[in-house]
């Protein structure tokens, strides 16, 4: 009548919001129609006709929908409007009116209010259940109630728009965007997924699907807690026959959990009371069992076998020669004496035999852990700073995924808290975590200075090693050995994320298909497409168009890594024929990063920081790609080269000039990482809109292409002074003696694989969450602790069984030393 109810009714409102309104129309009926019965009987039925149209669909039959799923699901979606129109029809205050009395045309009975409130009582349920086509005569069963309550509520955005062909203005209400992510606005309320499965007639799904907002479309997930009297096939159907009119597409997922047996004791008296009682339920595996599964399992359980068998091998092994050392002091070793016993028999050699044993003593935890534990002191080790420097970069990489890993999985619930100006993108302290995108590059400047001392004092130095002949061998084998250090252990991550991670997490998250296809746990980097995609990551094509991103993602950088491993020996062996040759193409080398660097910037018009870019491909086009991570590879070489004349320079405090120049040079170099990583703030102090538009930046377009060009330099210059000063023993003690700590050259050994396996523990936390996340510092804090020592204890397990096996093995086959 008023002209409201047909949007309701379009907007698809939820029972509860529908019973909300009817109420809220009766009460507005009871008190503005005065004296005239018919209007109000009248009234209440039009508007319950219109917004309840799709409880009026389960009177006949839709698709495969059986009569009794039918019964049971109209009596269900009915339930919030009956119990509601229950309590108006049961409000003494109301009946007591005689606006409401003689809308419902109430008995006239003067000295008999009981008698006459009883009369108003019936006709009021009379007319509510002529309004609903149902008897009212009570609230509805708890059950039904429960599972209402247990559903996830949705909040309604009531949006304007203009009808340029009527020149009319008219309104549409739409589920109001609750969630920000990677995917844009999302609509988020899963409800209460285990007190549904805890009611007997319960049962738990989830629709999902887009619909349009404002020219953009929304994400729309709900949790719904449904009778257990239809079958998921047939909730289907009734969606289906809802939408076929509909340009909004949703989809329905149930059966993700169930209760553990029945409620028992104060549990069942609870259930008879209020509808649920308390039991324990359990996630459904909904996942199918593949053969990719079955095989990972297979070479799992096979890796075990050798652990174990070489394991209990080396320790038979290992007490054999205790035997035979304790032996030899007593001289009985095979009848000699220690008169005569021959020095090659001081320490018996019980090394294995055979090529079996041989195999399997590579897997030996007694082996593999003493090499784990295996340190030399600082005095002996110059470099033994960028064990430090390799974990802390580690360290870095994880931070920063902790935080950017949520968009892509469970999406943050408060994503307005990093809006900058005013938020935290705008501040200076939480610059540390987009700062933390200098882990890779920290481990470029270790890898070209490894890379050019390693070519120069045990490659180049050998004689005939410029000759093209032995260079080739030489280059050959030196890319093998790189090959198969970097592919088995990120195959056996790639394949393990792929079809072991799936069925490690529970939870509707987890389980629930994304409306785009896919999972939450996709985000790990696996999935289909790895199983596509998965040659790209062994041949280091995952930084190629159209290849970015595809499988493993964060794996770019071993792409990168490579390529530029191709082209360092050839700049070595120029540095050796001709340090001046070697110098120049190392410089053209660094000159030609820097230029591509501002020409891009230039051509595709972006804000050359990784956030603000990001909006324009600045990521795949600029961000993975090896010629913006090759100046800092090319700092370590210059690092490598230069280490030979800047050793000289190793301990020199002899006096306070020299004391005061180490501490100049330290805090420049600190000066500069601290510049790169707090310089990006002046990017965000302004609405991300503005601050993404190279144009409307705060930071002028000249110094733009300067952060390009200079941004990852600066903190590549100012580490490469940090490590040189450590080298030389000039560095600030107190830093430099934590720097020294023995522990970091064991922990340096599980950076490979912690940065392989992070992303699996990451996803494992945010997939399995009850909803998104809420950004907390002190929550982020204590979750960024947890997810580093995990994946730390999730690496030491990959080193011990998959890594440092397969190293031993490769140091047997094709020779070489313990380093």
């Amino acid at each position: 009548d008023f002209g409201v109810a047909p949007h309701l009714a379009d907007a698809m409102m939820s029972p509860r919001q529908t019973s909300v309104f009817i109420m809220a129309f009766v009460l507005f009926l009871a008190g503005g129609v005065r004296g005239n019965p018919a209007k109000f009987a009248q009234a209440i039925h039009s508007d319950a006709a219109l917004v309840l149209p799709r409880v009026d669909l389960l009177q006949e039959p839709v698709g495969n929908v059986t009569p009794m799923c039918r019964t049971v699901l109209r009596k269900y979606l009915l339930c919030d409007a009956i119990s509601s129109l229950y309590a108006i029809c049961s409000s003494r205050e109301l009946l007591n009116s005689s606006s409401v009395q003689s809308l419902l045309g109430c008995k006239k009975l003067p000295g008999n209010a009981s008698e006459r409130m009883r009369d108003c009582q019936a006709k009021c349920l009379a007319a509510a259940g002529d309004a609903v086509k149902e008897s009212v005569s009570s609230p509805c069963e708890t059950e039904y109630q429960a599972m209402h309550g247990f559903s996830g509520p949705i909040d309604l955005l009531n949006l304007q728009t203009f009808d340029p062909q009527t020149e009319f203005n008219r309104s549409i209400i739409l589920p109001l965007p609750n969630v920000k992510d990677t995917s844009g606005l999302t609509v988020v309320e899963y409800g209460d997924p285990a007190k549904c499965a805890q009611i007997s007639i319960g049962m738990y799904c989830l629709m999902s699907g887009r619909f349009p907002v404002q020219g953009t479309s929304a994400i729309f997930a709900f949790g719904i807690c449904l009778p257990n009297s239809c079958s998921e096939e047939e909730l289907q159907s009734v969606v289906a026959g809802m939408l076929q009119n509909s340009s909004t597409k949703l989809t329905l997922e149930c059966n993700f959990l169930h209760a553990v047996g029945p409620a028992v004791g104060m549990s069942k008296a609870f259930e008879s009371k209020i509808g649920w009682g308390g039991v324990p339920v359990e996630y459904t595996k909904k996942l199918p069992l593949t053969v990719g599964f079955w095989v990972m399992l297979v070479v799992c359980l096979l890796l075990l076998a050798l652990v174990v068998a070489g394991t209990a091998m080396d320790g038979l092994q290992e007490a054999k020669r205790r035997r035979l050392i304790a032996a030899t002091a007593v001289g009985e070793v095979g009848g000699l004496t220690d008169a005569v016993l021959p020095l090659a028999h001081d320490l018996p050699d019980v090394r294995p035999r055979g090529h079996l044993r041989r195999l399997m003593n590579h897997w030996s935890l007694f082996r593999n852990g003493r090499s784990f534990l295996r340190s030399r002191p600082a005095s002996q080790n110059t470099f033994a700073c960028m064990d430090a420097v390799r974990t802390f970069a580690m360290a870095q990489v994880v931070l920063g995924h902790s935080l950017f890993y949520i968009l892509s999985s469970a999406g943050f619930g408060n994503m307005e808290q990093f809006s900058p100006p005013n938020g935290l993108l705008g501040s200076f302290w939480f610059q540390i975590i987009p700062g933390c995108f200098y882990g890779v590059d920290s481990f470029f400047v270790l890898s070209g200075f490894l890379c050019a001392y390693n070519l120069e004092q045990k490659v180049f130095s050998k004689d005939g090693s410029t000759r093209p002949g032995k260079f080739s061998i030489m280059y050959l084998m030196f890319l093998l050995n790189r090959f198969l250090r970097l592919v088995p252990l990120e195959m056996f991550c790639i394949f393990f994320a792929t079809f072991i991670l799936p069925h490690m997490g529970s939870g509707i998250l987890w389980n629930a298909t994304r409306p785009g296809g896919g999972h939450c746990f996709d985000a790990s980097g696996g999935g289909q497409n790895c199983i596509d995609y998965w040659w790209t990551n062994m041949f280091f094509l995952q930084d190629v168009d159209p290849y970015t991103g595809r499988c493993f993602g964060h794996t770019w950088y071993l792409a990168n890594d490579f390529q530029i491993y191709m082209v360092a020996p050839f700049l070595s062996l120029a540095y050796r024929i001709n340090k001046r040759l070697g110098w120049a193409l190392l410089g053209s080398t660094l000159v030609v990063g820097i230029v591509i660097t501002v020409a891009q910037t230039y051509e595709y018009g972006w804000v050359p920081e990784v956030i603000a870019g990001g909006s324009k491909g600045f990521s795949n086009k600029f961000y993975f790609k090896p010629w913006c991570r090759a100046p800092a590879f090319i700092v370590g070489m210059a690092v490598g080269w230069l280490w030979p004349f800047l050793e000289q320079f190793k301990g020199r405090h002899i006096d306070g000039s020299s004391t005061s120049n180490s501490y100049a040079w330290s805090f420049g170099g600190i000066i500069l990482c601290s510049l790169a990583t707090f310089g990006r703030m002046a990017f965000f102090q302004c609405d991300i809109a503005t601050c993404s538009n190279a144009q409307t930046s705060p930071v002028p377009r000249i110094l733009q292409y300067m952060w390009g060009a200079f941004g990852i330099l600066t903190w590549c210059f100012g580490l490469a002074i940090i490590m040189v000063l450590c080298f030389q023993d000039r560095f600030l003690p107190l830093i430099q003696g934590f720097l020294h700590l023995d522990m970091w050259q064991c922990l340096a050994k599980l950076t490979y694989a912690t940065y392989l396996i992070h992303p699996c523990i990451l996803i494992l936390s945010f997939c399995q969450r009850d909803g998104p996340v809420e950004y907390g510092t002190i929550s982020f804090t204590f979750d960024y602790a947890s997810f580093l020592i995990s994946s730390l204890a999730s690496a030491f397990c990959l080193f011990m069984i998959v890594e440092k096996p397969l190293a031993n093995l490769q140091m047997q086959v094709l020779g070489g030393s313990r380093e």
